[in-house]
């Protein structure tokens, strides 16, 4: 009850939702504002994790050989000392073919095949393989041989001794042929040589879908020719690749260095006799590195003190099949051929109707220079040369 002059003893309270409106403003408010910063905060973190967890395993997986991804047949933990399986002082040979190479032998072509790839070196045998069973070229004789590893397999077995009995042309060593055994396969090759061939002035190591131009070659040799020659196409300032992925993928546990020493491609490439047996010995003492070109025209020609030089008539890219293309005198090489194109080409190549007049005319534009005609081969870009 109101008395006049006399204060209230109480007063109605405030509506409810005036004191909520007001708890809101003074207390709930800043609580929520905290809140969204911290659901903010707990987001970023989260989605920073997502990036930095791959990131951290992949570089963990290129420095640290327990977590890299394993090279197949090549885990961290075997042994990549390559005595072990080249065995240098055994006879390792399935099929030795010891009197290939004869007395007087120029050059030593040799085939890296798959064992399976009958019909790859049939068509070789058949086309620019034929120039070494007839080239004398004042004495400078010229073999091809293909080598094989062991296929683990009895049928296919006894088809490749079937096709030695033949052609007398295959050597058999006891790997197993796979692409990452290709290292082990080239050394085996320098191993061969080194038991059997030491009468060969040069070698070649080529692939089974390679064209080979072997006179060319022959009248290259016979210019450029000399000890300490490794010759190919050069490639310069290669990385390693980290990424599994790939055809190339290098862990750090088979490769610590940033780049590769320059190399020449394993497609195709020409070495001196003496360069052959430098290689051959300073490999027996170098681990082993699957990427078979960048293991021993690199790293094992850099050890041997052996530089590796370009040669643009060699690529490891594709030529144009034409028959005047091939026969042009710089060409040494072409890569990725069909084995059928192989043989339609070969067929033109030697045919006497063959006319490469408008060819010729079209690749040797005039030096305004000299007024002279300048002969321009392409193949893939080169940071090299």
């Amino acid at each position: 009850m109101l008395m006049d002059g006399v204060p209230l003893l109480y007063e109605v309270p405030p509506i409810l939702h005036q004191l909520r409106a007001v708890g809101v403003e003074m207390h709930y408010h800043p609580t929520r504002k905290y809140l969204r910063c911290l659901v903010i905060f707990f987001t970023f973190l989260f989605f920073m994790l997502l990036v930095y967890i791959p990131m951290f395993h992949s570089v963990r997986s290129r420095d640290d050989p327990v977590h890299a991804v394993s090279i197949a047949g090549w885990a961290h933990n075997r042994s990549r000392d390559l005595r072990l399986y080249v065995l240098p002082d055994n006879a390792t040979a399935i099929i030795a073919q010891p009197d290939l190479c004869g007395q007087q032998l120029f050059l030593l072509i040799v085939v890296c095949s798959a064992v399976t790839n009958f019909e790859a070196r049939a068509a070789i045998r058949e086309t620019w393989a034929s120039v070494a069973s007839t080239s004398n070229n004042n004495t400078k004789t010229v073999k091809v041989a293909f080598l094989l590893g062991d296929p683990d397999n009895s049928t296919l077995q006894e088809q490749v001794e079937e096709e030695s009995i033949r052609h007398g042309d295959v050597i058999q060593e006891g790997f197993i042929d796979s692409y990452n055994n290709l290292t082990l396969k080239t050394v085996m090759m320098l191993k061969w040589v080194h038991s059997y061939c030491t009468s060969a002035h040069f070698i070649m190591k080529t692939d089974d879908d390679m064209f080979v131009n072997i006179n060319n070659l022959i009248k290259l040799l016979k210019v450029k020719g000399g000890p300490g020659l490794l010759l190919g196409t050069l490639i310069c300032g290669a990385k390693p690749i980290l990424d599994a992925n790939s055809k190339w993928y290098s862990p750090r546990y088979m490769y610590a260095g940033r780049v590769y020493p320059n190399y020449v491609s394993g497609t195709g490439y020409v070495m001196a006799a003496d360069v052959a047996q430098n290689l051959y010995r300073v490999a027996l003492r170098t681990p082993l590195f699957h990427l078979e070109d960048v293991y021993l025209t690199g790293v094992c020609a850099r050890k041997a003190g052996i530089r590796p030089r370009d040669y643009p008539g060699f690529t490891y890219g594709h030529r144009r099949m034409d028959p005047c293309v091939l026969n042009e005198p710089s060409v040494i090489t072409s890569h990725r051929v069909d084995m059928t194109e192989m043989r339609k080409v070969w067929t033109r190549m030697h045919s006497p109707s063959l006319d490469c007049t408008a060819f010729a005319a079209s690749q040797k534009p005039t030096s305004k220079a000299s007024g002279k005609k300048v002969v321009s081969v392409r193949r893939p870009g080169n940071r090299c040369v």
